[in-house]
């Protein structure tokens, strides 16, 4: 039986905004891949064990197969410009600069340790989720975090411009 009306809303509620950034962190469209997500919960039967699990799932999977027809189209076309997959991530986060620095360095990460590490902060999912979800072992995510907020913070070591009070280990933790 598929997912009643309320309980789809409820989930919408809880899990949307945190599905929007990781949608965000794996490429655009993210807001249609998050709208497609749960429209295909609505009709998924049965209802899943963990539905932001599946949700991250089939919304990664959508961005990933959209970013690949659009590769093949561009290929077919032959033209050397194409769409801009990773569109500027840090433009769409009207926040203090901090947040601004912080994503700008992440927009520069490989793109599957942008997305555990993003899953992980933000969408605070475990390590043994995200593995389901990317389709690594536990351990493989973990070092993959851990790698990510290495590099991270390697950006963001104190420099003579740094602003008083600002602490980079309240941005960005290995936890």
């Amino acid at each position: 039986m598929p997912m009643p009306p309320q309980e789809l809303a409820e989930t919408w509620n809880r899990c949307s905004s945190r599905l929007l950034l990781i949608a965000r962190a794996i490429g655009e469209p993210a807001e249609d891949a998050v709208q497609e997500a749960f429209l295909q919960l609505a009709r998924q039967s049965p209802t899943p064990d963990d539905p932001f699990a599946w949700l991250v799932t089939v919304t990664r999977n959508q961005l990933l197969q959209w970013r690949r027809s659009g590769d093949r189209r561009r290929r077919r076309e032959q033209t050397p410009q194409g769409a801009v997959w990773f569109d500027d991530a840090h433009r769409q986060i009207e926040t203090q600069l901090d947040a601004e620095r912080v994503t700008e360095a992440l927009v520069t990460l490989e793109s599957q340790t942008r997305q555990v590490i993003v899953m992980h902060l933000w969408g605070e999912m475990s390590f043994d989720k995200i593995a389901e979800v990317i389709g690594c072992s536990r351990s493989t995510a973990h070092r993959t975090f851990q790698s990510g907020i290495r590099t991270m913070r390697q950006r963001f070591e104190p420099s003579a411009d740094a602003r008083p009070g600002v602490s980079v280990q309240g941005v960005i933790s290995d936890e």
